[in-house]
């Protein structure tokens, strides 16, 4: 766990960093209509980021909290994510993790197994959540924005 939290932050950063050099048309591109543009994946994992930091929080000061699932794909087209600002999001990513680093340093063994309860998967850890927040979710998105950047230049 500890190389989870060692890179959650520059993780962050090189991703942010990445993302900044695209061009607008590769930001925008939808390699399907249902799929996510990298813009959107950006504004997803802002809302991500709150969501995983509020349950990780929840497990570390309550007693087996209830943690309560979220549609994702309704909060994109709902809140509007393509119409957000990518920039402020990226800002605000980097801000949260800056600002919750030093929270993630101090779980200790005893933190990472205390539980919450999510309404659709069941018990979940702490030490889950943070592999979880702090590796396997912005993974999993970069290897969607390598393929959306792929089809964007398969199709010139």
């Amino acid at each position: 766990m500890q190389n989870a939290i060692y890179r959650y932050l520059p993780d962050m950063e090189r991703f942010i960093e990445q993302v900044r050099c695209y061009s607008e048309a590769e930001l925008q591109f939808k390699p399907a209509p249902a799929s996510w543009s990298i813009h959107e994946i950006v504004v997803h994992l802002y809302d991500v980021e709150i969501v995983l930091q509020h349950r990780l929080k929840a497990i570390l000061a309550e007693d087996n909290p209830v943690i309560v699932a979220f549609d994702q794909d309704r909060w994109a087209q709902r809140l509007g994510y393509a119409s957000l600002d990518m920039e402020h999001h990226l800002q605000a990513l980097l801000a949260m993790r800056k600002a919750f680093a030093p929270v993630l340093e101090t779980i200790t063994e005893e933190d990472q197994k205390r539980t919450g309860q999510h309404n659709v998967d069941g018990e979940i850890t702490a030490r889950e959540l943070v592999e979880k927040l702090c590796v396997t979710h912005l993974e999993g998105h970069v290897n969607q924005i390598q393929r959306n950047r792929e089809a964007f230049a398969a199709q010139k």
